[in-house]
Formats: C-alpha cells, structure tokens, sequence
C-alpha cells in the first residue's frame, strides 16, 4: 500500500482533513499525465439506433391501458420508529478496496456490500422480512401478460446523490454499459445481452424492461440499478484507468465521502441529509449514523483490541476463540459491550477450498476427489469450532427446497482418499509420507489464503489431517488485495474462498458456466470471473441457463438439484462450513430495534442498516467507564428467524 504522510485532524469530527481528492492530484513533479476528455454522447445514441430491436423509444400513450399496476405498500416497516439519526459508526476493513468502480476489473471485492450492493437502490427490491418485492427507485410497477416485461415508473422525487433526477436515460445507459467491451466485465455482458431482450423509454420516468423468460418474482428480476449519464459520459475505452477512483452519485443514503477518505488507510461514508427516500415507508428507520468510517486493520487480534477500547463499535465473534475466551475481559462483565447470538434465514457462504482444475494434476477427477476425503473437516469443527459451525454439504445451501438435501460432502477416510490417489497414479510413499507418482511426483498442492489467525489455524489443521492420506498442503498466506488478483487471474492451485450469497434463488452460472472458465477457442482461464475452479462441464452449462431460464420455482428447485449431483460428481471443490447464526459483541451504544433486533434475511449485524448511534448512551458509557459505574453484563440470544 501506499504510504502517505500523517495528516491534521479535525478536532469536531476526528476526521482526516486532506482527502481522497487531494491525494490523487497529479504533482508537477511526477504522475502520469492527465487522461485528455471524452464525451460519448454520439457514441451512446449511435448504439441505441443501431439496436432498435433492444432500445425502443414510444410514448406514454403506447403503454397498455389494461395493466395493474402495483406499489408493494402493503409489506411491514423495516427497522424501529426509535431509531435516531447521528453519530458516527466506526468500523474496520481488512483490506483496501482496489477500485472504487462498481463493475470492471478488480471491481468483486470484499468491501464492495458496504459503499454499493447494502446501500444502493435498484428500481423494485426484496422486503428483509417477507422476500416481497417493495419499492426502490421505482414506485409503482406492472407486469404483462407475458410474464416477461415489467412496466416500472420512477418515483418523481427519485434523486441521484448530486441532485441530479434519476430518469429513463439512466436506465438505458446501465444497459449500454454493460453491452459495452469497455466495460471489460464479461459477466455483465453475458447477463445483460441474454437475459434481456428490450429496454422501452415511454417518458422520463417510465420504462419497461423484457426479460428473455418469464420467471417468478418477474419485477425483481427485470429491475436494474440505473446509471448516471452525465457520470458516465466519459466511458469509453480507457474506462478502468480514467473511472479507477472516481466516486460515482449514489441512489441510495450513503456516498464515499472524499474528504474524509485517506486512500490506503481508510474509507468514510457520509449520510446524504436530503436524500431522496429518507421519509420513505422502508427507509425511514435505517441508515441512521451520520458517518460510517472504516479503518483499514489488516489483523483480527488488532481490530479486536480496537474494539475493546472502543474505537471499533461492533466485532463478529463467529470464531469461538473469541466468543468463549477473548470476550473474558471486565468490559463484558461491566455491561459496556453486550454478546448477541442472532439466528438468521439467509443463504450460507458456501466456504471451502477452491480447486483450480486447470492445474496439472488437479485436472484429474480422482486427485480432487482424493482431496475431499483427505481434508479432515469433522475435527476442524469439533475441535478447533468446538462443534459450533456445521459442516457444508452442497454448494448453494441455506435456500430452502431449493437446496438438494439427499447430497452429503464426503467424510474424512485416508483409505479413499488413497484409493482416489492411486487411480491418479499416486501409489509409492515418498520421504515424509507423502505419496509420489513412478515418476517422483509428489502429491503436493499450494492452498493459497488472506493471512489471519484464523484461516492459519484452519489450515494448519487440515495440512496437518492430510498427512495422514499422504497428501501435502502448503500454505501461502497473502495479503488481501494481493489474494484477490491470484484467483481472479486464476494463477491459484486451490484456495480458501467463500462467496456472499443471495436470496431468493440459487444461482450457479457465474461459479460453473463454462464460458466463465475459458474464452471459446482458449486454453487459456479467462480473467475475472467467478468460474474460480475453472470448471468445464456441458451439464453445468445446461441447467445453470435452465435455471437462469426457468420459469417456475419447481423448475429451479429440479435444476437445483440436479446441479448439486453434478458438482458432487465433479469435486471442483472441498466444501468446509456453515453457520446458522451470526455472533458478535457491541457496545451498548450501538442500538438494534427492540422488537425484531435485525431482519430475518440478513448476514450481518449492519446489513440491513436497521441499527442505530445513540449518542447520550456513549457518552453515559464512556462516563460510567471512567468513574466504574457498572451495568447488567448481557447476553442476548434471537433465535425467532431459526431455521430447524
């Protein structure tokens, strides 16, 4: 990372004064020149004209009369009418976002939820309780006959973060950015060419949107998030290095703030005072700290001290080192910092070791499927999870019906594992007891992983358990950013991953598509995608479209499972853990809503942004810290959401 000279504060705030936008002003004494201007205006219409079968302009009267229109006002509030506006929320980042674009190279990574996917709107969502679809930017919709076009009508308040109103036009320019090989976001393009069929204008806040297949909940899969057109109007070839950390308006209530960012060390996000849809029936009660700063602490053990003094305001105790020994301290015994267990409804990380089965050796289905036999999984999770965490089963699980519950992972058996090597070749013992081939080759493979405490201590246990089938683990620990560009570049052999999952519906295209392995006619990985395992199997590419193509939920729960028999077949990967729940320790200033405490379908204590800074309570806290004054010590445990 770049070093950067320690700068003044603001006393009021805390607050790095020099900013982002200082920081990446070019010096006369060095930098690359600045990028000369571009306005794709011609370039932009050019496009729409000479796809008039994609991008349709009609008029309000062509819109059916016969539609009924709906505003998803029937659904729960989300979050408390106690909620307070204020404060700042302070957090940490293991590792500094490599862009600040939303799509393009290096754009999935492990920050990305935070400053996009969990603030900004698209034009209908999914209510956090209830999986209905409620309002985002659009606020009235209709679906046709067909199943397969969705009419949406922007709201007329409906702002981006600058002022500017959010319109049809931006509708049509996300899709024209991600049609564009600009963009250099292959999963985009595949999606948005396929998937859709036509983006119709009729006026400035009303399109309609053409699926290529009916499907259910059709307003939420037809929905998008606009694009800003006047931000975007200097896309164009040079788009990853000109947009690389440029902040973009925002629909949503929080935007990068960047004179309280100091890039390289820390990312601020400020609440937007006027926006939009702050009065709004589901946001009304969230998005409530003024300011949400994340500092970059690349260690668990540092963020934890941080947060033990209070300088971190909430710390996941998943692991439980943490949750039975590490929260022993008189900060928990005083009642300044509550433990909370909260059981969610939420699809499962589908957390394993990643197989790149593009590598020699690991090309072969019985050195994988060896591997999975060898990886002793049970022990990690009695001994080292002390029986806390679940062994994983399948790839997309937590779905419900969707999710093939006859599949079972493979158990730890050295003996299998040694059948499975044998079928590879893999029968002498070598030096150490590790198994070699006629030739001398060793049965060793490289589980590249982000340095942490934790991810050594579960490697170390593994690499330990798979001498015992005569397999050798190495382990390469990276940092973050560095981690990341391995296996998106797929230079990996195998890898400890874990992917955000969505709801409602399972999804496989992106991981197990083969067009997301390779480029057609290469034998070479293609580049950023989320074909990690850079698996090739006509069926996968069968039913991952069957179930982006389906058109009922029996259809995707059949395709589902057929799916997991495929990839269970295949071993592209070593499924390691899961948990039902989400533990952590706050302090008692950071309020949840006392009836609900969090929403059903969320992965994270802030996700859902239902929480809130009670300032008089910090500051009462803080005082009761200086002067000894102790509180009820409080474990609280939600299991209303708790899936059997």
């Amino acid at each position: 990372m770049t070093k950067h000279r320690r700068q003044k504060s603001n006393p009021a705030t805390g607050f790095a004064t020099a900013g982002l936008a200082g920081l990446l002003l070019l010096s006369a004494c060095g930098g690359p020149a600045p990028l000369p201007s571009y306005d794709n205006t011609a370039e932009v219409q050019a496009y729409y004209e000479s796809r008039p079968d994609f991008f349709t302009f009609a008029t309000p009267g062509d819109i059916p009369a016969d539609l009924e229109w709906e505003n998803g006002m029937d659904q729960p509030e989300i979050g408390d009418d106690d909620a307070r506006k204020g404060g700042v929320m302070n957090l940490t980042i293991d590792a500094y976002p490599p862009t600040f674009r939303t799509f393009g190279p290096d754009s999935n990574h492990s920050f990305r939820d935070q400053f996009y996917d969990n603030i900004e709107l698209s034009l209908v969502g999914l209510h956090p309780n209830t999986m209905e679809v409620i309002p985002g930017i659009a606020n009235e919709w209709a679906v046709a006959p067909d199943k397969k076009t969705v009419y949406f009508r922007i709201d007329p308040e409906a702002t981006w973060s600058n002022g500017a109103p959010i319109t049809a036009d931006d509708c049509l320019m996300t899709f024209y950015l991600f049609h564009s090989d600009y963009a250099n976001a292959p999963f985009y393009k595949q999606y948005y060419t396929t998937e859709y069929t036509n983006i119709t204008k009729y006026d400035e806040r009303t399109v309609s949107i053409t699926l290529a297949t009916p499907k259910p909940k059709t307003p939420y899969f037809a929905s998008i998030l606009p694009s800003p057109v006047e931000f975007f109007r200097e896309f164009g070839p040079d788009y990853p290095q000109r947009y690389q950390w440029r902040v973009k308006p925002v629909s949503g209530a929080y935007l990068i703030d960047e004179e309280r960012t100091s890039k390289g060390r820390s990312i601020t996000l400020k609440r937007l005072d006027d926006w939009w849809a702050r009065d709004h029936k589901y946001f009304k009660n969230r998005y409530n700290p003024d300011f949400i700063r994340y500092r970059l602490v690349r260690s668990s053990e540092k963020e934890f001290e941080l947060f033990r003094n209070g300088e971190v305001d909430f710390y996941l105790l998943n692991d439980p080192r943490f949750w039975y020994e590490k929260t022993e301290i008189p900060a928990v015994y005083n009642g300044y910092i509550k433990k909370a267990v909260f059981y969610n409804d939420y699809p499962r990380v589908p957390r394993g070791l990643y197989i790149n089965n593009s590598q020699p050796l690991l090309d072969d289905v019985n050195v994988r499927v060896g591997l999975q036999f060898a990886t002793n999984v049970e022990k990690l999770i009695d001994f080292d999870f002390r029986g806390d965490y679940k062994r994983t089963n399948i790839f997309c699980e937590g779905y419900g019906r969707f999710s093939n519950p006859e599949i079972k992972a493979r158990p730890f058996d050295p003996a299998k594992a040694r059948e499975a090597f044998a079928k590879a070749g893999f029968v002498k013992r070598g030096s150490g007891g590790i198994l070699t081939r006629e030739d001398g080759t060793r049965l060793s493979f490289t589980i590249s992983t982000q340095q942490d405490p934790l991810t050594k201590r579960i490697l170390l246990r593994l690499k330990e358990e798979a001498l015992k089938a005569g397999l050798e683990y190495q382990i390469e620990a990276l940092d973050g950013t560095a981690f990341f560009q391995k296996v998106m570049e797929k230079k990996h052999q195998i890898c400890l991953w874990g992917w955000g999952a969505t709801p409602p519906y399972p999804r496989y295209f992106q991981n197990f598509h083969s067009s997301n392995a390779y480029d057609e006619g290469s034998d070479v990985p293609k580049p950023n995608t989320n074909n990690i395992t850079v698996t090739v199997d006509p069926r996968l590419d069968e039913l991952s479209v069957g179930i982006r193509r389906a058109t009922s939920e029996e259809e995707i729960q059949e395709k589902s499972w057929a799916i997991e028999e495929v990839i269970q077949e295949l071993a592209p990967w070593v499924p390691l853990y899961l948990r039902d729940y989400y533990r952590f320790g706050y302090w008692r200033w950071l309020r949840f809503p006392e009836d609900s405490f969090n929403v059903r379908v969320s992965s994270m204590p802030d996700e859902a942004h239902v929480h809130w800074i009670d300032t008089g309570m910090k500051e009462e806290t803080l005082e009761a810290k200086r002067s000894g004054e102790t509180f009820p010590e409080t474990l609280e445990v939600y299991d209303q959401y708790r899936v059997e």
